[in-house]
């Protein structure tokens, strides 16, 4: 930071060597069938007992039932999760084991528990509850430590686009973005559909030949997609949101959505909801729609986010735009960049419209964000956690047809 204050953070210590900056336990359905019993669980326990409801069910063909086992495999794999408990009916088309088993490698505490194994609902909800309640005990006695960023893994997502976007809370996130990354850390970055038109910048950017191929490969790969479903995006982007706003291309859409990567070489390109290796910027291929992308990142193994608003509507939502009250065990800074919009700063963590303005630089609002990013992960509650009650079942990322 550029005022000499030591860059690191407060988090838990995990048996993987990775912190964590909350300390969650979580309830992991193998199914849409299995919410409802780990909804009760955590109800009935509370604290710091979370149920990651979504909406993964038996009818996904293969290619989704994998993207879907490693994302509840990257949830309760990710180190704000303490302990995780794999909630299942016995039947689930993900087998609750494999989800278990592929937890049990970061060496936290997993446990298993199924309607089949129990004998009954009650006895899987007794269960469910006795063993939270255990992992919630000892979660409890942990103690924060500092953590320098090496450990850090930031995501990050823009929504309600506009010029804006691209002058002013895009490019403070990919100040921050670089810092981290400069500081050992990593940080993720996706919307595949919003790189297509500026794709060729990314690949020169690549830290080789093969993630420059990647780059290409994973755009061309969502524009054939479209086209198979006979929609071209070049045509039916920027969407009307963005129009309001004052986008006209989707070239300046892409070229604003890139902004927030910053300017470090891409080490790699990722999957939805794989985990980076190594250390560095990488890109995750993955929707535009903000639920998929958090959940892609959480499973990527990001402890912290950020959100950036252009402004318009969007910046009036008091929620996430289009997204479900974000994921439970993730906090996620909002960052807005419209003056129109000040009078909802009440809801955002960072204002960077003041770059506009004239009034603060880039590397300014970048500094005060990082600053934001380092009190968040250390504990401090960022708006979003403050003023959301509103969940929805996580939202898989799915491209092959249901049976």
């Amino acid at each position: 930071m550029g005022d000499g204050r030591a860059v690191e953070f407060l988090g838990y210590e995990r048996p993987d060597g990775s912190a964590g900056a909350r300390n969650y336990i979580a309830l992991i359905p193998a199914s849409r069938c299995a919410n409802e019993l780990a909804d009760r669980i955590a109800g009935e326990v509370g604290g710091g007992v979370v149920a990651l409801l979504h909406n993964y069910a038996c009818v996904s063909l293969k290619p989704d039932k994998e993207k879907a086992l490693r994302a509840l495999i990257g949830l309760g794999s990710n180190a704000n999760v303490a302990a995780a408990v794999v909630v299942g009916i016995g039947c689930d088309g993900i087998p609750a084991p494999d989800i278990a088993e592929g937890i049990a490698w970061t060496g936290k505490a997993v446990e298993l528990i199924t309607i089949e194994k129990e004998g009954s609902y009650q006895a899987a909800l007794d269960t469910g509850m006795r063993l939270a309640k255990e992992m919630l005990a000892d979660a409890s006695r942990l103690q924060r430590r500092p953590f320098d960023l090496s450990h850090l893994v930031f995501g990050s997502k823009c929504t309600g686009s506009t010029p804006a976007s691209i002058i002013a809370c895009n490019p403070t996130v990919g100040w921050a973005a670089d810092t981290i990354v400069a500081h050992g850390g990593r940080m993720i970055f996706s919307e595949t559909a919003e790189i297509i038109g500026a794709e060729h910048i990314l690949a020169r950017r690549a830290a080789d030949e093969a993630t420059a191929r990647r780059i290409h490969e994973v755009a061309d790969r969502m524009e054939n997609r479209m086209k198979e479903s006979g929609v071209d995006i070049r045509g039916s982007q920027p969407v009307p949101g963005n129009i309001q706003g004052g986008m006209t291309t989707l070239e300046e859409k892409s070229l604003g959505a890139i902004a927030k990567s910053g300017t470090s070489l891409i080490q790699g390109v990722l999957e939805w909801g794989e985990r980076p290796k190594g250390k560095g910027l990488f890109f995750m291929d993955g929707s535009a729609n903000t639920p998929q992308i958090f959940l892609g990142l959480a499973a990527g193994g990001a402890q912290i986010m950020s959100l950036n608003y252009g402004g318009g509507l969007p910046a009036r939502f008091r929620n996430f735009t289009v997204a479900v009250g974000g994921i439970p065990i993730v906090p996620v800074l909002k960052v807005l960049s419209s003056a129109k919009d000040f009078d909802q700063m009440e809801y955002f963590d960072i204002y960077a419209g003041s770059i506009i303005e004239g009034r603060e630089s880039v590397s300014e609002v970048g500094d005060r964000l990082l600053a934001e990013l380092i009190a968040v992960a250390s504990g401090k509650p960022c708006k979003q956690e403050m003023h959301s009650r509103y969940r929805e079942p996580l939202d898989m990322y799915t491209t092959g047809p249901l049976l």
